[in-house]
């Protein structure tokens, strides 16, 4: 499958109705995994750092609490202020990684594998500086990744899903590899129409300890670490690498 495998791949990568089909939300599901993981109070203020269409956002808003949502994916963010914005909900576009409100929020997440997306550490280090930045001291964080202990034991080159749609299906193949520390996939969708659409992706992987030294220096503690939102123990027969912590 021939991409764009440009710089910035995420700004072709995060458009139109790709995600819907690749990522799975499961926002609802989230929200509770917080709850029952940290403190999340109605009032609160939450900085969502790469929001994407705002699901996350959402639920957020429906629990009580006062969201920020920040994405560079300009149709992303129209979706959720036309759709989902409130009171409580705010989405800005702009880029999550000099989006500054120091020390204005309770609680920081970044979900859904949006970090790493560099094959430089610096470069990938700088998404932490707001992260922290506009979280309170004491703050509580979220953050989730790819589990590299999962994907070395369980490792598929290709990956072939059928998505139910209305009456149809679309078809969703992945081809992967791993080459210099990242996983890298080609990912084509078949519409029912026929319609096709490619994309490329990569992410950084990192292991807990590495995380934990990147996280210390930016004044953000580890307390704990799972393999989903079921609370899973992070080990390599769950899929998830989340972190969960406070601003010390």
């Amino acid at each position: 499958m021939e991409t764009n495998k440009n710089e910035k791949w995420w700004i072709d990568f995060f458009k139109g109705d790709f995600t819907e089909v690749v990522l799975n939300q499961q926002a609802a599901e989230t929200v509770r995994f917080m709850q029952q993981t940290g403190q999340l109070l109605p009032g609160m203020r939450v900085f969502d750092q790469c929001c994407g269409k705002g699901y996350l956002a959402h639920e957020l808003d429906l629990a009580g609490l006062a969201v920020t949502g920040i994405d560079i994916s300009e149709p992303y963010i129209d979706y959720a202020r036309t759709r989902l914005a409130s009171p409580r909900a705010e989405f800005v576009l702009g880029d999550a990684e000099t989006f500054l409100r120091p020390a204005q929020y309770d609680i920081s997440i970044n979900w859904n594998t949006s970090f790493g997306y560099h094959e430089d550490d610096e470069q990938n280090e700088r998404m932490l500086v707001p992260y922290s930045k506009n979280l309170k001291q004491n703050g509580q964080f979220f953050f989730s990744t790819m589990n590299p202990l999962f994907i070395n034991k369980h490792f598929q080159r290709y990956i072939v899903k059928q998505v139910p749609s209305g009456d149809s299906t679309i078809i969703t193949i992945r081809e992967s590899w791993i080459e210099d520390g990242m996983m890298k996939s080609d990912w084509l969708i078949v519409y029912p129409d026929g319609h096709r659409e490619t994309a490329f992706g990569q992410t950084k992987l990192y292991s807990v300890e590495q995380f934990r030294s990147l996280f210390q220096r930016h004044g953000l503690q580890v307390e704990q670490v799972y393999g989903d939102i079921a609370r899973s123990p992070y080990d390599e027969d769950h899929p998830s690498m989340i972190l969960y912590g406070h601003k010390v």
